[in-house]
Order: structure tokens, then sequence, then C-alpha cells
């Protein structure tokens, strides 16, 4: 990996801080002058929770966890919409990486993953040597940012890596550790693999202070100083730390560790991340919590959430652009459960722009601004524990126990003892993810060759080959 000249925008969550920004000429070539994240700007505190806020907010940027990496780019990958024939997005949904509208996409979020990977280098660097915070919030910010680095390598390793199950001794990607702009191995994905746990046990042997831990996710207060430790739902905090090990563990085949992860927070986090009160989605009809925020263990403030919806999802939207699925699928992945609360809030047949089917509601804006949920993108979800644990238990009644708890929450009924145990957690990952960047890499995982199809209803057939996304010519051709 060649580091090439930019400089990038950072923002700090509750105060606008302006930073002018360049274009980059290759892929993260960055001369130490150009560098937002010196140890100069570590002069007091507040400097110190503006430069990882700034992390945090690149992230949610459209480019990455505002849209590529969420309700867009890597769901239709994932087969939710129907983007067949003259649809702007047939060639994704046709996994043609070789297109260059494809290209171009897969280059963006490569560059701007590694871009927030430098950033939080530099940050981890410059915060190691510098005695402006006291021991215990220094470990929590640390903690944040080995944990972000260890949540952007997965997701790479997840996007450009190979089908881990099937080989996972494939090159894989760059895992980048320092701020040096020397080139940087693209390394063999079980190597990525165990450098994303190494940073995960050091984000939690960090972050055993989190006041997550004692107090849970804390509203604010108004006191910026005291609000910067607050929100921990917003930010890496020590149970998103765990749930990520359990997802990377389980990615790996790890299913001891993965179970193991998974259990302790559900176990220790329950009472903070607690199921969404059903009335909070089906009884209130200008501000429902499609998001189901109270059980997201960690997401960001997406600001260009509602511009997104508009431009993806909008009933008024042409055939040919807006991300829609055919009936027949989406009743498939809710079994034409109207009861399940995922369901009716979150996919409407719209009052506007001539669509007879239902579109996608979830990220539509709502009538009160000052609702915590609003703009909250979720990123790791309890539900997700459960789901993990399921897969993981050796006792099967066990395992459809967990399902349940999240069927309890969605309004559903009990599954069945001799449930296929297997096709639930497929299901319940189908339901549960549409929006959030999680269905396509869970086929990956399994390597599977047959998925559901977004275009039709029934199965479309897939060669291993379409779940790995070559790397960009902006990193082969520094090469």
């Amino acid at each position: 990996m060649s580091i090439n000249k930019t400089t990038f925008n950072y923002f700090i969550l509750f105060i606008a801080v302006l930073v002018t920004t360049t274009s980059c000429k290759k892929f993260l070539d960055v001369k130490p002058k150009d560098r937002i994240l010196e140890v100069t700007i570590f002069s007091n505190e507040a400097s110190v929770n503006t430069a990882l806020n700034g992390i945090y907010l690149s992230m949610a940027k459209p480019n990455l966890y505002g849209g590529n990496l969420t309700m867009s780019t890597i769901d239709i990958l994932g087969q939710y919409y129907n983007c067949t024939g003259t649809h702007v997005k047939a060639q994704f949904a046709g996994y043609k990486y070789t297109d260059a509208g494809v290209m171009a996409t897969m280059d963006q979020i490569w560059s701007a993953s590694y871009k927030n990977i430098l950033n939080v280098n530099n940050f981890i660097q410059s915060l190691e040597a510098s005695a402006v915070l006291q021991a215990d919030k220094k470990n929590i910010l640390l903690g944040e940012a080995y944990g972000l680095r260890a949540f952007l390598h997965f997701d790479l390793l997840r996007l450009y890596g190979p089908v881990y199950k099937t080989d996972s001794l494939a090159k894989a990607i760059p895992y980048v550790t320092s701020t040096s702009v020397n080139e940087q191995p693209v390394l063999p994905a079980n190597q990525d693999m165990t450098l994303i746990l190494l940073d995960l046990s050091k984000a939690a042997a960090l972050l055993q202070g989190d006041p997550i831990r004692t107090k849970g996710v804390e509203v604010l207060t108004g006191v910026s100083s005291v609000d910067f430790y607050k929100l921990r739902n917003r930010r890496m905090n020590y149970y998103a730390v765990k749930a990520l090990s359990a997802r990377a563990k389980l990615y790996r085949g790890d299913l001891t560790g993965a179970g193991n992860d998974a259990r302790e927070v559900i176990t220790a986090a329950a009472t903070f991340f607690p199921w969404v009160v059903p009335t909070a989605i089906e009884s209130e009809p200008v501000n429902p919590d499609r998001v189901l925020s109270s059980e997201i263990i960690f997401g960001v403030q997406n600001s260009e959430m509602y511009n997104q919806q508009r431009d993806l999802f909008a009933a008024t939207l042409q055939p040919t652009s807006i991300l829609a699925p055919v009936t027949a699928q989406l009743n498939a992945i809710f079994e034409s459960n109207e009861r399940d609360y995922r369901f009716n809030p979150s996919w409407k047949v719209p009052a506007v722009g001539g669509k007879n089917y239902r579109t996608f509601f979830k990220f539509d804006d709502i009538q009160n601004t000052r609702l915590l949920f609003r703009m909250f993108q979720p990123l790791i979800r309890m539900s997700e524990m459960h789901y993990i644990a399921a897969e993981t238990s050796t006792n099967t009644d066990q395992a459809i126990g967990y399902l349940n708890n999240v069927r309890h929450a969605r309004g559903l009924t009990d599954l069945a003892t001799t449930a296929n145990l297997a096709q639930e957690i497929q299901k319940e990952y189908r339901k549960e993810f549409c929006g959030e960047g999680q269905m396509f890499f869970f086929y990956k995982r399994k390597s599977l060759t047959a998925i559901p199809n977004g275009a039709a209803n029934g199965n479309l057939n897939m060669n291993l080959k379409n779940y790995v996304v070559p790397l960009p010519l902006s990193e082969t051709q520094n090469r």
C-alpha cells in the first residue's frame, strides 16, 4: 500500500470545526506537513477530543458508513434491491467488478477507509506521546482508536479479501499500523485477521474503565467536557469492541470464541441496550424509531442520512434509479408477516411517486429534530449478538431460545424447537439488517453458491469470485 498526498475533512461531533481540504492524487500519499493529526494539535484536552471526533464523522460520510458500506453499495451486493436491466446500479448487482462505475466506487471505499486508518494511526501515535490527558481518559480514547482501526480493517478484509472459509491463506489487504509513507505489504487473510483480533484485544484492555460498563449509554448534559464521555453507543465503546470481536471470530470460524464474546455482551449489557418499546415504532406516526435505536451497541451520527434516503429510496425516483425490492422478494424476507415491527414501518407503499409497491422508509426523517435517534446510523446491534450466540451454541434448544429472544422483540411468535436453525438464522439476518450492510458479508462468510435474488423471486447462483472485490487500480498500479 502506498500513501499519497491529501488533507482530510475532520469535524467535532457536537461543534463544527472548519478544516480546508484538497483531493488525493493517488491513494494515501500524505506528507507530514499535510497530516491533520500532528502532535502539535494535542495541546489540550479539547484538541484531542476534536481530532478523534473528526475520525468518527469522516467514517459517517456517504463514501463509507453513511452510504456505501450500509444502505447502498453493500446492500446492492447483498441482493436487497431490484437492480436489473437498465437500472443505474445493474453492474453492481451483477458483480461486474471491471465496470468503470463499479471500480470507481470500490476505489472510493478503499481510499476513504485507509485515509481514516492513517488518521487513527496518527491519533494513536500522537496521544501515546502526549501527557495532555489523565491516564483513565487516555486509555479510553486509545481503546476507541484501536477498536476503530480493527473495525475499518475488518470491513476491508470482508470486502476485498478472499472467501475466508475456503481460502484464508490468500492475499487480502495491507494492515496498516504506522504513519509511514512507505509501501505496506498485502498480507494473507489469516494474518490480517490475527492483527484485527490483536487490536481488539488491546482495545478491550484499554477500555476496562469505560463508563458504559457501569453507567450505560448516558444522555447528554449540555456540558461539552462532560458529554464527551456520554452517548457511548456513538463511540467504539467496550461492548462494541467485544461485539466486533464476536463478529470477527465468527468470520474466522472460531465458534467458541465468537460465542463467548457474544454471550458476554448479552449478559453484561442487556440492561444498557434494551429491546425497543413496540409503541416507539408502531404507535408513533410522526417520530417512529425505525432504527430501533436503544439496541444499537455502536453507530455513527450520519448528517447525510436524510439526503441519502432521498437520493436512494425516494418514491419519486425513476424505476431505473430507485433502490427497492421486488414485492415477491420483500414478502419472502418478512414471510408476509405484517406483525413484524421491522416490516410495515420501514416498507410502505408511498403516497407519491406513482409506485404500487413498497419502498424503503427506514431512514426517513422525523418531525422532532431533538430526538437522539435522529441521524443515528446503526453499525453493530444487540440482536446480532443473539444470532451469533445461536449459531455457535452446542445446545439446539438454547440456540432457538436466542432467536426467540429477538423474535419476541419484533412482535413474532416462538420458533419450534424442531426449526431448521441455519435457515432461521439466515431469515433473521435478512429481516434485521436491511440498509445496514451485513447481508453480503453473511453470504460470503457462509460461501453460499445460491442466495436470494434481488431482481426476482427465487435464488441467484453465485460464483465464489462474486464475493471478492479486486483491489483497486490505485493500489495495484502503485506496486
